[in-house]
């Protein structure tokens, strides 16, 4: 019994073994890395001196006026994809199981959005959103010239185009997801509720949100996540201009790393990212787990 356990385990580790080396050497080594030069000073070129710094990067980033508001843009961004995404996902996969005409076209069509990368998305919704684009030009000719605005350089539109591009092509991933979990809730608990009298609203409240609870969890967790690490979007539609006005942590990550040679300090920003979308993990646990024990 021992020589096959042996076995057993040298097989297990046999199967294990690449798995961990490509994980080490795409995902930890990088990662060590990251933490090296973000307390050091180098221009990113190979051969050029490399001098350590401290934690002087983190001071300069969080002394940057542009690193605050990306910030406050990156929070925004999380905040309104998670109060929309998910429950418009819902919505949409609920109405999508229920005995509608036409049900697997609208599956479909809301499912296309996630099949194309977001640059495409983002270039897609760039010609819309440009001051010549097609969604100004269709203001113009029905008459409404005073709601055609630069949509993508105006303060008070910029940041707010482009989150609604996200909510937009992300909704139809969450949904699939949800949809896959509303297909494990039995049909008898629907049944037996409208025997009681539960009206459809009721049965969603009370039937439907209690049982997927794990994974709207899920879902949420992927969400702070995903727009934590928004980059290719808000690259390909405004390379976080104007001024920096639509600048997220990961754009501002790339141009100080390779725009402005400053690696270090890209490091340091994307070390902050890190440790953002852990404590978002955290925080989200704890408050899905209090409001599981209430």
């Amino acid at each position: 019994m021992k020589i096959r356990s042996s076995k057993a385990k040298w097989i297990a580790v046999c199967f294990v073994l690449p798995a961990l080396i490509i994980y080490t050497v795409f995902q930890i080594i990088p990662l060590i890395g990251a933490f090296y030069f973000s307390l050091s000073d180098w221009n990113g070129l190979a051969g050029s001196p490399i001098t350590f710094v401290g934690l002087d990067n983190f001071k300069r980033i969080f002394e940057d006026a542009g690193f605050i508001l990306s910030l406050k843009n990156m929070a925004k961004m999380v905040i309104l994809s998670v109060l929309f995404h998910t429950p418009i996902a819902l919505l949409m996969a609920v109405a999508i199981q229920g005995k509608t005409k036409g049900a697997k076209f609208f599956k479909a069509v809301y499912f296309v959005p996630t099949v194309f990368p977001l640059t495409a998305v983002g270039l897609l919704w760039y010609f819309i959103f440009m001051p010549n684009g097609s969604l100004n030009t269709i203001l113009t000719n029905i008459g409404l010239e005073k709601l055609a605005v630069p949509w993508l350089v105006e303060n008070a539109t910029a940041m707010n185009t482009i989150i609604f591009v996200n909510i937009w092509a992300g909704v139809g991933y969450y949904m699939v997801i949800l949809l896959a979990g509303l297909t494990t809730i039995s049909t008898d608990v629907y049944e037996a509720a409208a025997i009681d009298g539960a009206t459809p609203v009721k049965r969603f409240f009370y039937i439907t949100v209690p049982l997927l609870k794990p994974i709207i969890k899920m879902c949420i967790l992927m969400d702070i996540i995903g727009s934590v690490k928004v980059f290719d979007l808000v690259f390909v539609m405004t390379e976080g201009g104007p001024n920096g006005l639509t600048n997220l942590p990961t754009t501002l990550m790339y141009q100080e790393a390779f725009k402005y040679d400053h690696y270090g300090v890209g490091s340091a920003i994307g070390i902050i990212i890190l440790l953002i979308c852990l404590a978002g993990t955290i925080l989200s646990e704890v408050v899905t787990s209090k409001k599981e024990e209430s």
